[in-house]
Order: structure tokens, then sequence, then C-alpha cells
């Protein structure tokens, strides 16, 4: 540095500055590789990370000064200050929460562990899980492994699996009257449900449901001296289960709709309708537990047996159905059927009960309508009734030839006094069958848009009705009853002939003694529908000559499921519990 120089002068200052920076490229230059590794290793202070900006700047890429209210970028360029909820996880103790929601009542909240399904995407890690217990499957006879399993999820939030398995009942009358349920009723109220819930399943579950229980009792007891204690006792039941807001609505549907049966057995078919009915109950319940023909177990057996009661009560107070036939999504398309000697006979009966159920609305409509209905409303009706004969045509002709008469004798052939014919029918899906598609064809005749007093027509009119009365006199199934008294109202009406008018009052007097069903109100609205005196019971009593039931040596048929006499002396009804279904001493009609 030269004398008398500043070093405080800019020119100074600038050469400095120019020296250093020439200092440190020459270091830089001389720097080996090796320090340039070291120097590369040497932390790096990172800046901090921001954890509460808005996410207006995290979508513009920018950094957010996280000023409380509004950041500085937000605010100069005008934009919504969008932030979301802070959360810091700084304590993971686990505690009970402090209020408890009850779920809905019909709500089943189930719990699905995915993590093995998952873990097993990546490698090894199915191996970090054990190995998966072996869960018990409850398998059906005769149904498939989708079925079995479904079976094996408990049908009530009661259910144990690991109760007692050896639980049954030991009360004489419980037995008898649970078997007269499974033997007798039960079959016609699984007539549509393949897995048979009311017979092979519900049965199971009374054992441990004393509401299940009463409503199997009061239907079984509904003909003794003690039914309507036990009716009674089942509405007792299902009452005070209503009234409980934890209560199980699987398990109240499902008795409300054994209750809906009871009361016709108990009332009467034209009697109960005059009822508080049980109906009321049962298909909100139905509705609040989501199901309908769609559903799959239970849901859907519920479904079809209040389906099917309500469609007879329609037939009978000409009003029609809540339910909606057309969103039960049955397939009428006939194209692809081919003719088969047996099999899917709970489908051709439910495409049956469809059937009906349509004709019946029409029918309804065509009594609600006006006379002179325009020549459009005539052609529109003749084009709806044309579509459901063509149905039923395409049903007797497709319909599995197990679902037809195997035996048919006139009336001059079966050995017995009768006008009507004796009809055989293999199985208890036939008869129901054979009923509706009858019925329905009788209906169509009524609700023709086009009627005509020709001779065929009215001829068709008669056969139909000739041929429900005799499948009905036929059958010797107790638990026909259930469906068929309403259907013989129905045909009868359309008789015009006094002798077969006459045995259709004695077939309803001997179904009221070998089943105890109340039909005196049934008698009472065919003789006024018929044009006869007052009707008395006394006047229509069978003779010798005029029996129903055919002597030993005749030519009937019976029913072609076996007949099993279950009935232990040692299982009897007390005094007061004097049931006709058991009654070992009962032969035939001619004790009368």
């Amino acid at each position: 540095m030269e004398p008398g120089t500043s070093t405080d002068s800019p020119a100074f200052l600038a050469s400095d500055s120019d020296g250093a920076n020439l200092n440190n490229a020459l270091l830089a230059a001389r720097m080996s590789a090796s320090d340039a590794d070291r120097e590369s290793d040497a932390p790096v202070k990172k800046q901090r990370r921001v954890r509460t900006g808005c996410f207006t700047c995290r979508d513009r890429h920018l950094k957010c000064d996280e000023a409380l209210g509004q950041c500085q970028n937000c605010r100069k360029s005008g934009r919504i200050c969008r932030r979301g909820v802070r959360l810091n996880f700084v304590d993971t103790q686990v505690v009970a929460p402090p209020t408890y929601l009850q779920p809905p009542a019909a709500s089943r909240v189930t719990f699905r562990d995915d993590s093995r399904t998952i873990a097993s995407e990546y490698v090894g890690g199915f191996e970090r899980y054990p190995s998966p217990e072996q869960e018990p499957l409850m398998e059906i006879h005769g149904q498939t492994a989708g079925v079995s399993e479904s079976a094996a999820v408990p049908l009530f939030k009661s259910s144990r699996p690991a109760a007692d398995r050896h639980l049954s009942f030991k009360d004489p009358t419980e037995v008898s009257l649970m078997q007269v349920f499974v033997e007798k009723i039960g079959p016609w109220m699984d007539v549509l449900d393949d897995m048979k819930h009311f017979t092979r399943i519900l049965p199971l579950h009374a054992l441990e449901e004393p509401m299940l229980y009463a409503a199997f009792a009061a239907c079984a007891g509904s003909s003794s001296d003690d039914g309507m204690r036990l009716y009674n006792n089942a509405v007792q039941l299902l009452s005070e289960s209503l009234s409980d807001p934890l209560r199980d609505s699987t398990l109240c549907a499902a008795t409300a709709i054994v209750i809906e049966v009871a009361e016709t057995l108990v009332f009467g078919p034209l009697n109960s309708t005059q009822h508080p009915r049980a109906e009321k109950t049962a298909r909100p319940l139905i509705r609040d537990c989501q199901w309908s023909t769609h559903s799959q177990g239970l849901g859907r057996a519920c479904s079809w047996t209040s389906i099917v009661m309500e469609l007879l009560d329609c037939l009978t107070s000409h009003r029609n159905l809540t339910w909606d036939p057309d969103t039960w999504s049955i397939d009428m398309n006939f194209s692809q059927v081919q003719p088969a000697i047996t099999g899917n006979e709970e489908t051709w009966a439910q495409r049956m009960i469809y059937i009906c159920a349509k004709v019946a609305s029409f029918w309804v409509a065509s009594l609600q309508s006006a006379q002179n209905s325009s020549v459009n409303e005539v052609n529109q009706k003749l084009q709806q009734w044309s579509i459901y004969n063509g149905w039923c045509e395409r049903w007797k002709t497709l319909v599995p030839k197990s679902m037809l008469p195997l035996g048919e004798l006139q009336s001059w052939q079966a050995g017995y006094h009768t006008v009507f014919p004796q009809i055989w029918l293999l199985g208890r899906c036939a008869a129901f069958a054979q009923l509706f598609y009858h019925i329905a064809r009788i209906l169509l005749i009524k609700a023709d848009p086009a009627p005509s007093e020709h001779t065929p027509e009215q001829q068709a009119l008669q056969y139909h009705a000739y041929q429900v009365c005799g499948i009905v006199s036929s059958e010797k199934d107790h638990g026909i009853p259930i469906f068929s008294t309403q259907l013989l109202a129905v045909a009868a009406e359309c008789l015009v002939d006094r002798e077969a008018q006459e045995e259709v009052l004695r077939i309803l007097d001997k179904i009221t003694h070998e089943t105890g069903l109340k039909t005196q109100q049934t008698k009472d609205s065919l003789v006024e529908g018929w044009g006869w005196a007052p009707y008395h019971g006394h006047q229509s009593a069978p003779d010798a000559s005029m029996a129903l039931d055919p002597p030993d040596t005749g030519h009937s048929f019976t029913s072609a499921e076996a007949q099993h006499d279950t009935t232990d002396p040692a299982l009897t009804f007390d005094d007061a519990m004097v049931n006709p279904y058991l009654d070992p001493h009962f032969t035939s009609f001619h004790e009368l």
C-alpha cells in the first residue's frame, strides 16, 4: 500500500472487492476433488416448511407467510385465503367417547376386514398376518354354497351361535303346536321360498325367541279353545317389542307376518279384514327393514308372503294392491323358455302371482271406471287385456310339467257323488299356482272390455270356477285353507248351478270341521250373492249320499306328499287345547 493513501477511499474498496473475488475463484480452481466432496457433505440448513399455510398459496405453488386472517399473497392479489383445520396429534391415548349414539332400529353394522387382502398385494405382506381362523359354515340341504354362506349370518340380533346346540322344546303342548305349524301351516307360507324359512329356519330360532314362538303357537292353536288367548299373547309381545327403541326390526317383521296369517285362521278370511290387521304393522316393518322381492333370505320370504296375503284380501274386498307389481322385477319374457319336466317351480309360481296381481288391478279398475268409456279408452283396455291374456296362455304352455295335474277325474268318475272334477297335483307349489291361474282367468273374463253373451265365454267362466272348486275339494292337506278359502269364494261367485253352489257350502263346512277355520261369513256372503234366502249352517248339513269324502274303495286322489302320522299320544293337548289337526280320533267328514 502506498504511503499517504486512505484505506477508506472508494478506489481501494473497489480494488479490494475485485481482488477478493479473484482470490475466491483461484481457491475454487485449486480445490481438489476430495475437498469438493467433503464440502458437499456439509449439512445445509433447509428453510422451514410451511405448516399452516393457506390452500390458495399451495395451489399457486407459492410460499405462504402464514399471516393470521389473510396472508400477504392473498391480500395483494385480492384472492380468498382458504385455510384448513390444523390438527396436531400429540396425544394417542384412547378413551371411551363421552356420548353413545344409538343406531337406528333397523340398522345392522357389519365389520369387514380387508387387511389381509390389501397386504397380499405387497411382497411378504401376507406372511405378516397369522393364518385366518376357520369359521364354521351352516349348510342348508339342497342349497348352493353361496346360500350356505349367507345362512351362516345370524338372522336376529339376539342370535347366539355359541348357545346350547341341544336346546329343544320339552313341554308337550309346545311340541304339539310347533308340529302343527311346521307340518301344516309353514309349508304353505314357504310355497314361494326355495330356502323354506318358515319350516326349516325360523322354528329353530323360536327356541330362543319367545315372541316368535308365540306367533307360531297362535297359528297352530287357532282352532283350539285357547286360540284367542294364544293370539292375544303374540300380539301383546309384538306390541311390547315395537315400543322398544332398540328393537330388532328383523325379528318384529317376521313375527308380524306370522301373526297376519294367524289372524286369518283365528277370525276367518272375511272377519279378519274387518279386524285391526297385523298387515298394517307388517308392511311398515318390511319397509323399515328395506326388504323387497329383490332381497335375499328371510327378507324375500316375508315380502312374498305379505304380497300373497294382501292379494287375497284385495280379491275379496275389491281394492288395489299397495305393493306395486312393476317393482317386483319378474321376468315375463318367455321367448327363451323351453318346456321342462320340472325345475324352478317357485319362480313359475311367482310369475303367476305377478300375473294375477296385474289382472286383479285391471279388474278393480274396470269396476271403478265409468260405463260410457270413450273409444280410445276401450281400445287401450283391450290392448292391456290382450297382454294379460297372452301371459296366461304362455304360462300354461311353458310351465314345467310337474306343476300340471298328474290326474284328473270327471265328476261321474269319482266313485262318489260330486259335481266337481277331482284334480291330482304333485305338491303344494303346483296346487298354489294352479289356483291363482284359474282365478286370473276368471278375473280376465269378468274384466273383458268387450264382453259377449256368447256361450263359449260363459262356458269358460264356469270351467275355471269348477277347476278351482275341484282343486280345493281334492286337496287333502289341511294347511291349504290359508289361501284356498278366499280363492274358493271368488270362484264360487260365478257358479250358476244350484247343486254346485250347495256343494261349495259343504266344502266350507268340511274345512271348518277339519281345521277349525271360521267360514260362516264367507258362506253368508256367497248365499247373498247367489240370491238365496238367508243361510244357516244346519240347512246344508250333508247326508250320506252327498258326502264329500270318497269311500275307501273310491278312485279319489290324495296328496302326493307323504302324510306322516307324527302324533305322539304323550304329546297331546289337554281338554282345553283340543286341536283337530292332531286329533288321532278324527277320521272323516262322515262323522259330522
